[in-house]
């Protein structure tokens, strides 16, 4: 076999690895130029290409943090960083691009609310034995194999059964039922950014706590701004090992050790979350670093 033979096929052995690794994600021609032809520029971003619906729906917002590249849009919301083209949909599942613009899908839609005890969230000891509103958009934008919450966590806004509650209705429900707190949870918050902040300035302006439950893959700023509306953060630390971070959950253990910190430092109460998966996440060495 030539090295130009053998270079190709590691590459086709990449790429079949990548998608399987990301669960069978479509692979654009974008994406593969960024890659190979310039490696420098952009990075590898992955997305489903062409998966966005035909037009937007009473339910979307244009999407906070997007940059304009050209011809394409990079989100930068969170490490994935998806660059996306026109009708493409981001590895969250929740963001999509129409008309040269990033807009999210999941505003105004939660397809779970329930009340819960708090102590669920979990929290330890935070507003003990109080109740807590507890609602969920459709998306995510990680991949853990021992997800309890798929149903949800890995389907498109679209796919799921949604209630109609704008971040108004969710704040006088809340009041209405003298409820002290809401909290972002099930799948993950911070996919449905723009709705998470539109709702949690409104509770605090209503005197009403905001929960995040998250397991904290975003970037600095974006938290930043966010976490200025949050009272207390339980934040789902997947693995202390990158490597079974990225086996496990098909994401970076950096990104969510910097969260960690941010979190600190905007003095928001935080509680962390380590769930054992027995024989990948479950080394002692680990758990005590």
């Amino acid at each position: 076999m030539t090295m130009a033979a053998e270079a190709k096929l590691s590459r086709r052995q990449f790429v079949r690895r990548a998608v399987i690794g990301v669960g069978s994600v479509a692979l654009g021609a974008r994406v593969l130029d960024d890659f190979f032809v310039h490696p420098g520029r952009s990075g590898f971003r992955i997305g489903f290409r062409g998966d966005a619906p035909e037009s937007l729906w009473r339910w979307s917002r244009k999407a906070l943090w997007q940059e304009r590249r050209g011809d394409v849009v990079r989100c930068s919301l969170c490490p994935h960083e998806c660059v996306l083209g026109d009708d493409d949909r981001g590895f969250c599942r929740t963001r999509v691009v129409k008309n040269g613009l990033l807009y999210t899908l999941a505003f105004g839609n939660p397809c779970a609310i329930h009340v819960d005890p708090i102590e669920k969230k979990p929290l330890f000891h935070y507003l003990p034995t109080s109740p807590i509103l507890s609602i969920a958009t459709a998306g995510c934008n990680l991949r853990c194999l021992n997800c309890q919450n798929w149903e949800i966590s890995q389907r498109r806004p679209e796919d799921t059964r949604n209630a109609d509650w704008m971040p108004e209705r969710l704040v006088e429900a809340a009041s209405a039922k003298s409820i002290p707190a809401i909290a972002y949870t099930y799948s993950e918050p911070l996919v449905a950014y723009e709705y998470v902040l539109e709702s949690a300035r409104l509770a605090r302006q209503a005197g009403i706590r905001n929960v995040l439950v998250t397991a904290g893959y975003i970037y600095e700023r974006p938290l930043r701004e966010l976490l200025q509306y949050i009272d207390a953060v339980t934040l789902d630390l997947k693995a202390f090992s990158g490597r079974i971070y990225r086996r496990l959950a098909a994401g970076r253990l950096d990104p969510v050790l910097r969260a960690v910190r941010v979190i600190r430092e905007e003095g928001v109460w935080l509680e962390l979350s380590n769930l054992l998966v027995t024989g990948i996440s479950d080394d002692m060495d680990d758990v005590s670093r």
